[in-house]
């Protein structure tokens, strides 16, 4: 798929010769007047504006991808080479913070300002004025979307941020170039209000195929939910832990009186991004490159194929940048294959943990181990007859389709095969002396990941290729889920649309009615509870999972049976009885304390700018 606009260019050249986080560009750097002679030219500057966008898709530097306790590594893979290991076992301090996105967002920030500062100078060279005069003002909105996401991109991670709203001269003086960060709600005001400004000449969505990746109204408008969803969560919305979060100068950063109202904005945000993208034709992904009449099949597919069907009709924002080289796009796609390859793969380095498959409904569309008729106590057992384990059965169609277990089904290849997981098998774990060898790459947890690999993937014993699709950086059915939420939260009850939305999320995926799985209608805590469980499950996978549980102010306490090792199967176990045996994972601890709900800023950053303050804890 073409996707120019996600590329970084080489046709521009910015040198970057100081570590702080507005010094960028000189403004009479000699080769900034060449950069806008022309549409050509400029239009090249713009594409380098949108660089920065963090890296959704590469196992190694993403910054929220596979952090949670959703998935686990094998073995032998060593912290060292993967941030997302270290940021699982809490190896990361203020002075080494692993993923420092708050220097490469100040670049993206200052590249767009530059931008705008210039681009006016541009003069046509294969085009009218006319023309030249109505791309320029599409570009403007693009680098003011721009400067809204990167801003939005900070807030996200490490909670209020320096507002950058104007280019700030390399030689000015105080204040005006040592700000302090805003309070969350004025960096709330400020994102909102920049991406209002581009939403009014940005085009509805984009429909062209290689124009996919680049701003529209609907992206705008669906960041903007996201965001205001955010700000009403118990993280930022009167959390009197922050008591003490302040400016050298005393200005709270954190409101600490509950605001209610907040999650009434949230609705309202969602419902016109909503309203946006589905006028403009987006609509939930569903199935249909062959006739499936089976209607469990149907939803089986139907959310195996939602996130790897490329620029599908749920898709509101993708990325797909570097798609097949610089571990990458590739690395994506490579969860179940080998390093040192073997015969008849697939088999991996990254596995689902035993949470994540636990965390699936039954078939009835409610959480299995509280479904009556469901067999929970007995989950590792194997029936008479059977060849796996009953945790396996009577699931819902999202765990066959996001969840490769033992002799279970395995889409790759424009083929089915089956996984056989134990160790010593075709997709076992290899042992030397009773513990996985470190040469090959292994499932540690017993369990593949099937979200996320293309079916026609193509793998042999010495090659792999990849089919590549843009990560989702923004799908419909989290506008769904978002106003679900919100509307839970701020009612204690689902209105008309709440209940549609969560509905038809649940549809989709082959499960009851909300009010029909759980016999009525919930109210209060518990539907909260179950909206959020139906939004950890969609999104598995997906980058999503830390992030929610950290805006709820739950991750401490869901993540703290994980100190001691993420749970898994014993993927070593030598007989049937062991191997399906649940334990902690030896050397896989996922590690948070109350200080992680915000990202450290790199403290070289603090010593130089003495207006910025800390995240608590840090």
């Amino acid at each position: 798929m073409k996707n120019k606009i996600l590329t970084i260019l080489a046709a521009i050249s910015i040198s970057v010769s100081s570590c702080d986080f507005l010094d960028i560009v000189p403004d009479d750097t000699p080769g900034l007047a060449d950069a806008f002679k022309n549409e050509q030219t400029s239009e090249g500057f713009l594409y380098s504006c949108y660089s920065y966008i963090p890296r959704y898709n590469d196992a190694r530097t993403n910054f929220s991808w596979i952090m949670g306790n959703e998935s686990v590594a094998a073995y032998h893979w060593g912290s060292q080479w993967f941030s997302f290991l270290q940021v699982q076992q809490a190896l990361y301090t203020a002075e080494n913070p692993v993923l420092d996105i708050w220097q490469a967002c100040y670049k993206g920030i200052r590249q767009c300002h530059l931008f705008l500062e210039n681009v006016d100078k541009a003069v046509p060279i294969s085009i009218s004025q006319s023309e030249l005069d109505t791309k320029k003002q599409l570009w403007k909105a693009e680098a003011n979307f721009l400067i809204a996401y990167y801003h939005y991109v900070l807030l996200q991670n490490y909670g209020p941020i320096v507002i950058v709203d104007k280019l700030v001269a390399t030689d000015a003086q105080g204040d005006e170039f040592f700000k302090p960060r805003r309070p969350y709600d004025e960096c709330v005001a400020f994102i909102a209000a920049k991406f209002d400004e581009a939403s009014i000449n940005l085009p509805e969505s984009i429909t062209s195929n290689s124009d996919f990746g680049k701003a529209s109204k609907v992206i705008a408008q669906a960041l903007k939910g996201r965001m205001y969803l955010n700000a009403a969560s118990p993280l930022f919305n009167g959390n009197t832990d922050y008591a003490d979060f302040k400016n050298p100068d005393g200005t709270q950063l954190i409101a600490q009186a509950y605001d209610k109202e907040k999650w009434k904005k949230a609705m309202d945000e969602n419902k016109k991004a909503i309203d946006m993208a589905e006028a403009a034709g987006f609509k939930l992904y569903e199935y249909t490159k062959t006739s499936i009449a089976d209607p469990f099949k149907k939803a089986v597919m139907n959310t195996r194929w939602q996130m790897v069907d490329p620029w599908n009709s749920e898709l509101i924002w993708g990325y797909s940048a570097n798609k097949e080289t610089n571990n990458a796009q590739y690395s994506f796609q490579t969860l179940v294959i080998p390093r040192g390859w073997r015969p008849n793969p697939p088999v991996g380095g990254i596995g689902a943990t035993l949470d994540a498959v636990e965390l699936f409904y039954s078939k009835n569309g409610i959480p299995a181990e509280s479904d009556p008729g469901y067999n929970w106590a007995n989950r590792f057992s194997i029936a008479a007859g059977d060849s796996t384990i009953q945790l396996h059965r009577n699931r819902e169609p999202r765990f066959y389709a996001y969840i490769g277990y033992d002799r279970g089904d395995y889409e790759i290849n424009s083929t089915v095969r089956v996984l056989k997981l134990r160790p010593g098998e075709t997709n076992g774990v290899t042992l030397s002396n009773g513990v996985p060898r470190n040469d090959i790459d292994h499932l540690y947890s017993g369990y593949a990941i099937k979200k996320g690999v293309h079916p026609s993937t193509s793998v042999t014993t010495s090659s792999l290729a990849v089919t590549a699709y843009p990560y989702p950086i923004m799908r419909l059915g989290e506008l769904y889920l978002n106003y679900a939420e919100a509307n839970a939260s701020y009612n204690g009850s689902l209105d008309a649309n709440g209940s549609k939305y969560i509905n038809a999320i649940r549809r989709r995926a082959g499960i009851p009615d909300l009010e029909v799985a759980y016999g009525g209608a919930l109210t209060g805590t518990n539907l909260v509870t179950a909206v959020r469980r139906e939004k950890l499950i969609e999104f598995m996978f997906e980058g999503h999972s830390l992030y929610d549980r950290r805006r709820w102010k739950t991750a401490v306490a869901d993540y703290a049976v994980d100190r001691n090792g993420m749970r898994g199967l014993n993927a070593q176990g030598n007989t049937i009885s062991a191997f399906y045996t649940p334990r902690n994972l030896p050397g896989r601890p996922l590690i948070f304390d109350a200080k992680q709900y915000l990202t450290p800023i790199n403290v070289e950053y603090i010593k130089i700018n003495p207006n910025l303050v800390q995240n608590p804890g840090w």
